[in-house]
């Protein structure tokens, strides 16, 4: 038996599977605006940092479709491993242009370093060791998400009140999402933790826009 046997309704998988190609094609549709408007307008350092950033976000959401659509058991357990590594391409990328273009100089450069460590280590983790790693990956994916609080006092220096704003209101909206990631018996859980997922990374997106412009 290859096929994957659904541990929610079918309904709820449909539902799923619709927040996930909205999220593919929101990403696809704000990245290509990002890259455009940085090739035309944005200085030259800011678009490496940029096009980062967009790699995870499309890696992050496109694997993660791909995995929870997917009902053919072999090809999704390998999409399993793709989709959770790609998690720390998307926290890592967020984090890039927010270091690089915002917070800058030495302590930016840091903040990049250590997200980008802790990100490949993540990554080495889901690929090679994913049952065994599942729990730890798991909570280092909340660090990274709050590992900016470290760099606080730098961050509200050099960031716009805005861009602030929405860093915190994406961070808080991961967070309560990740109650509906815990609680499978919950109708439609799956659904609503992706849901979260795209509304957060749409604030993270707002904040980078914010902050390179």
């Amino acid at each position: 038996m290859t096929r994957h046997q659904l541990s929610h309704s079918f309904r709820e998988h449909v539902a799923d599977g619709v927040v996930h190609v909205l999220g593919v094609v929101f990403a696809v549709a704000g990245v290509s605006a990002l890259i455009v408007w940085a090739s035309l307008a944005a200085p030259a350092g800011r678009v490496w940092p940029l096009a980062v950033y967009s790699v995870g976000l499309i890696a992050s959401f496109s694997l993660s479709a791909a995995y929870n659509l997917t009902l053919h058991a072999p090809t999704r357990a390998v999409l399993r491993r793709l989709d959770h590594a790609a998690i720390y391409l998307l926290i890592a990328g967020t984090y890039t242009p927010m270091a690089l273009i915002g917070l800058g100089g030495v302590a930016g450069w840091a903040l990049t370093a250590t997200v980008w460590t802790l990100a490949t280590f993540g990554i080495v983790m889901k690929l090679g060791f994913f049952h065994r790693a599942e729990r730890t990956g798991f909570w280092l994916y909340l660090a990274m998400g709050w590992l900016g609080m470290i760099a606080m006092w730098p961050l509200i220096v050099a960031l716009p009140l805005p861009a602030l704003i929405l860093l915190v209101v994406g961070g808080l909206t991961y967070t309560v999402g990740v109650i509906f990631y815990q609680t499978e018996r919950i109708p439609f859980s799956r659904a609503i933790w992706h849901g979260h997922v795209l509304a957060a990374a749409a604030t993270h997106y707002a904040a980078v826009i914010v902050i390179s412009h």
